[in-house]
């Protein structure tokens, strides 16, 4: 039997001696070994556990691993390399038989499942048919069955469980020797299982049989740590290069690295770096300061980053406010603009006699100007009312004939007076109006009736009034509300120039209001 001598190093300092009894496996696995004597019996038609135990003592007692009992007792002893296993072989040949008994397969036959069914070499569809059959005809099908099961167990090789190990273990190696496996090894503190309870004696054993003392020695004699040149650069970079470059991972980096930190008694190779056991920790010393330094400046970082957001933020919400106070304003604007629409557009009501419509509505048919009446009834008859292309078009055909708005050398389409606007809506002539001192008025086409609108900025500060001005039917001129009768536009201008138009107004019409450029709001009529 082949024994190994092995010289270790106890947890006491001594050096121990122990062997290791290589014939453990040969006593298992040989061809004369424990799983074969167990097979061979197997097979034996009276074969027992008794024969099959004499059969280890008579053939295997050569075997320094193995170990008989001292009386009669049925069991063996191994000796393996964590110490002695008892093993007693009462079942040993049942359970490495490993077969179904045979009522079981029977009726495992018999099953209307199918695939049970063909797993145990029935058929599912004859079973089906037996629920129909008497008791003694299921009877007969039962002992059919058991007879077809005893013939197939006794045609089937069957393999042992000992022989499936022995497969499994084969296939297990193999891989093992194309692979680098890793062992993970266990130590017991004590054989009872519980917690915190320590045993120096086992443990130290273990250690012994697994070779961990004298490994843990060889270690520590030569270079534990064997990092490549790329591991070693991505940890300890920073100690011997600035922190954004960037250096090949070849022997001379590594070098550099070493010699800044101090580390002595170390070797370079092709492709690592060894190190004893103790040159990490004098790495580690000198990469102590880095963590601390680096999170100072990313303290200092993240402060200036929370900075930078809290002011876009302050500068966000001084927008949105600004943003809100501006819509505000606009719409305090608009709810001014609208007020003041509707308080002119009650004036102009107040200024109307109650049957102001209805009326006009008669005089259509009493008007002079024939082009004026037939427009006129044309636009009562309209539901939709006047639109602007008939204002402009009344005003070109009828009162450009009447030399409405123009200059008295103008003739016949030439210049029109300064306060004459064309089709501008009442806002933009309060705009116009308001960039004027206070007196300034205009005269407007209105765009929604055949007639004139009256603009007038009474005082700053105040709202600009607006009167209507309409034509009877003889063709005078007169502003809503005032019986005063003129025969032109121009005359009735003229005259409020010296007189107010209301007796409550602080003012005449005084200051003309321009057009913006050389007669814009005229483009429209004079095209």
């Amino acid at each position: 039997m082949e024994k190994k001598e092995y010289q270790a190093e106890g947890i006491d300092g001594t050096q121990v001696a122990y062997t290791d009894n290589q014939g453990v496996l040969e006593l298992l696995l040989g061809k004369i070994g424990i799983l074969s004597l167990i097979d061979q019996e197997t097979k034996v038609p009276n074969g027992a556990d008794v024969s099959m135990l004499q059969n280890f003592h008579s053939n295997l007692s050569s075997n320094e691993a193995y170990a008989r009992p001292r009386g009669q007792d049925p069991q063996f002893t191994i000796s393996h390399y964590a110490g002695d296993v008892q093993y007693g072989v009462d079942g040993f040949l049942e359970k490495n038989r490993d077969t179904l008994a045979i009522d079981v397969m029977a009726v495992m036959r018999l099953s209307e499942n199918t695939l049970v069914a063909e797993l145990f070499g029935g058929d599912s569809k004859d079973n089906k048919k037996t629920k129909k059959k008497g008791r003694n005809e299921r009877r007969k099908t039962l002992r059919q069955s058991v007879k077809k099961a005893r013939e197939m167990a006794a045609k089937a090789a069957k393999k042992t469980v000992g022989q499936s190990f022995k497969v499994s273990l084969a296939d297990l190696m193999a891989e093992m020797s194309a692979s680098n496996p890793q062992f993970v090894r266990c130590i017991k503190p004590n054989l009872q299982k519980v917690q915190d309870t320590f045993k120096m004696d086992l443990v130290t054993r273990q250690l012994r049989y697994t070779g961990m003392l004298e490994t843990t020695r060889i270690r520590k004699e030569g270079y534990a740590h064997r990092p490549t040149f790329q591991d070693f650069l991505n940890r300890y970079r920073v100690i011997g290069f600035p922190l954004m470059s960037t250096p090949a991972a070849n022997a001379s980096s590594c070098t550099r690295i070493l010699a800044k930190a101090g580390v002595q008694d170390y070797q370079v190779g092709r492709t690592k770096v060894f190190m004893r056991y103790f040159h990490p920790g004098q790495l580690a010393q000198v990469m102590a300061p880095y963590p601390a330094n680096a999170a100072v400046i990313q303290n200092a970082c993240r402060g200036f980053t929370e900075r930078c957001e809290l002011t876009a933020l302050i500068a966000r919400a001084k927008e949105d406010m600004a943003s809100v106070d501006k819509m505000f304003t606009n719409m305090e604007r608009q709810i001014e603009g609208f007020a003041t629409v509707n308080l002119s557009l009650m004036d102009d009501d107040s200024m109307r006699p109650p049957d102001y419509f209805v009326q006009k509505r008669r005089q259509s048919s009493r008007i002079k100007d024939p082009q004026f009446r037939k427009m006129q009834k044309k636009a009562d008859k309209s539901k939709a009312g006047i639109s602007r292309a008939q204002s402009v078009k009344w005003f070109k055909d009828v009162e450009m004939k009447k030399g409405a708005g123009q200059t008295d050398d103008g003739g016949d389409g030439g210049g029109f007076e300064e306060w004459f606007h064309g089709i501008i809506s009442r806002q933009e002539s309060e705009k116009l109006l308001t960039k004027c001192e206070p007196g300034a008025f205009l005269v407007r086409v209105s765009e929604s009736r055949f007639g004139y609108s009256l603009s007038h900025y009474i005082a700053r500060g105040a709202r600009c009034k607006h009167y209507m001005i309409e034509q009877n039917t003889e063709g005078q001129y007169q502003v809503v509300g005032n019986s005063r009768l003129f025969s032109s536009l121009n005359e009735l201008v003229a005259h409020h120039q010296r007189h107010k138009v209301v007796a409550t107004d602080p003012c005449c019409l005084e200051v003309p209001c321009g057009q913006i450029g050389a007669h814009d709001d005229l483009a429209e009529i004079l095209e």
